[in-house]
């Protein structure tokens, strides 16, 4: 007994570990509370998220609706009749209301203005929507990843909605400072004999250009009731042109317009000069024009009611504008003084070429210049269709308002363009006096205004879609003046100060080679077709 000894109870291994387990497993509940509450954090910002992008694309898809989701039914019910409203508007436009309606529309300036407001109008009230949608998002709710990519969401959406309502400002604007600026407001012309006349007057302002005289002269009439179109087309260098009887130019030149002097200076186009040097004698914002129409109507024995000046150095801005002219050209052209031609063939030339093509006088002359004048004409007229403008309309309406003067009153506007498109699905008869048809340097004004009679009252079908085959007068007689007025060229001037110049020749040397219909001479030529 004395001897037992006492051993000490030994530890048990890993006791330490064993209390640290229990240790841990005390902690154990705590780390788990705070993993679920993260947990659930994540889950409600993730909610919070999706809902502000879903308020956002509700704002989008029909504004007004993340409102009245929310609470806010008043605001969001005005919202979405405004919505249902324009999108009804929209089907309405787009199912029913064609491109010429919309061209109709496009030239009153109240309409456009107030189209203007209300596009500013719906683009900012639509930017508002959006900017409460995400509001209602609660954003200081969300972390900051999330706030970030909210208001980039925001912004991007804001651009991508309002983006159409500005462009559609954009193009009211620009179709308003048009009609504005170009049309001045005046009285609307009565048609005469059932057709409206209008003067065309290509005018070029370059250099050693006589004062700004007309280059080309062409009539377009249109009759009222059918639409039918026909172009007539007199000779710049027409003499003894009668001024219409009763005015003040008439009995200034009681036998045409002749004098002492220089004969170009009495030539069709030197009329312009004499009315703006004589502005007592002419009525009007521009005597020139006036004086051109007087001479013109005088000259084909019929009421002129309107005209427009068009400038030629700002032509081939217009064609670029409308994306080109397509036209098959029958013959090659020379365009300068480096070998450079236009081929024939089928082309689509910009306003560099076109512009060169419609003036060059280089191996042909000066009537073989005016039917191209008129075919380029004609090519732009079928081509200019609403869609085309549309696509293109505030290109077009920038060159349009710096190259065209016209005393068509804003009034008239949606008449004309009625009359244009009726227009256009008609083929266009036309008529040029040159020779042997007439003599330009004497003229006889009778026959003029019998054949201008027939063209646009008579049964005779003078011309229709593409000119007839027949020949052409490239082997014409050429007028002086191949060159610039001073006799040099550098090869690289444009085409309306090289080799499109031309003199005015007083009316001594003619082109004898003319298209003819059963026999009769009647002003057509095959110089070029267009589609």
């Amino acid at each position: 007994m004395g001897g037992c000894e006492m051993t000490p109870t030994a530890r048990p291994p890993g006791g330490a570990s064993h209390r640290h387990g229990r240790s841990h497993a005390q902690r154990a509940p705590g780390r788990s509370r705070a993993s679920r509450a993260a947990e659930k954090e994540q889950r409600a910002e993730a909610t919070r998220f999706r809902r502000s992008l879903t308020l956002m694309a509700m704002s989008v898809v029909a504004p007004g609706s993340a409102q009245f989701m929310r609470g806010h039914r008043k605001t969001g019910k005005i919202a979405l009749l405004v919505w249902a409203g324009l999108v009804f508007v929209g089907l309405l436009v787009t199912w029913r209301i064609s491109m010429n309606d919309l061209a109709r529309l496009a030239v009153h300036p109240w309409l456009l203005t107030s189209f203007q407001i209300l596009a500013f109008g719906f683009a900012l009230a639509w930017v508002a929507i959006l900017i409460d949608a995400w509001r209602l998002g609660n954003p200081p709710g969300l972390n900051r990843k999330h706030r970030l990519i909210m208001v980039g969401a925001t912004l991007g959406l804001a651009i991508i909605v309002t983006t159409p309502f500005v462009v559609a400002a954009r193009y009211a604007e620009a179709a308003h400072d048009l009609v504005v600026r170009m049309f001045p407001s005046g009285d609307v012309a009565a048609a005469s004999d059932g057709r409206l006349n209008m003067l065309l007057l290509g005018m070029d302002s370059g250099d050693n250009r006589y004062g700004g005289r007309p280059d080309s002269i062409h009539v377009v009439s249109v009759d009222v009731l059918t639409g039918e179109p026909a172009l007539i087309s007199l000779p710049r260098n027409l003499e003894k042109a009668r001024f219409a009887s009763g005015t003040p130019a008439a009995e200034e030149f009681p036998r045409g317009f002749s004098g002492e002097g220089d004969r170009s200076d009495y030539l069709l186009n030197a009329t312009w000069t004499y009315g703006t040097e004589n502005p007592e004698l002419f009525d009007g914002s521009s005597p020139g024009a006036t004086a051109v129409k007087q001479a013109v109507q005088g000259s084909l024995g019929i009421d002129i009611h309107y005209y427009a000046a068009i400038d030629l150095q700002g032509f081939r801005d217009l064609v670029d504008a409308l994306g080109g002219l397509t036209i098959d050209v029958h013959e090659e052209l020379p365009i300068g003084e480096q070998g450079r031609v236009l081929e024939p063939g089928v082309q689509t030339l910009d306003g560099y070429h076109a512009l060169w093509y419609a003036r060059s006088r280089e191996s042909t002359s000066d009537y073989d210049r005016m039917a191209r004048q008129m075919c380029v004409l004609g090519a732009f007229l079928d081509q200019a269709d609403p869609r085309t403008v549309l696509t293109n309309f505030v290109e077009l309406a920038d060159a349009s308002a710096e190259m065209v003067t016209t005393d068509i009153p804003r009034e008239d506007l949606s008449n004309l363009v009625d009359l244009a498109l009726e227009a256009k699905d008609h083929d266009v008869a036309s008529l040029q006096f040159v020779p042997p048809l007439i003599v330009p340097a004497d003229p006889d004004f009778d026959l003029i205004a019998e054949e201008t009679s027939e063209l646009l009252h008579g049964n005779r079908d003078v011309a229709g879609g593409e000119p007839p085959d027949g020949p052409e007068s490239s082997e014409a007689a050429e007028t002086s003046g191949d060159t610039d007025a001073d006799g040099e060229g550098d090869g690289e001037e444009s085409p309306a100060e090289g080799a499109a110049d031309e003199s005015d020749d007083g009316g001594e040397n003619h082109d004898p080679g003319q298209a003819m219909e059963n026999g009769e001479p009647v002003g057509i030529s095959s110089a070029c077709s267009f589609g």
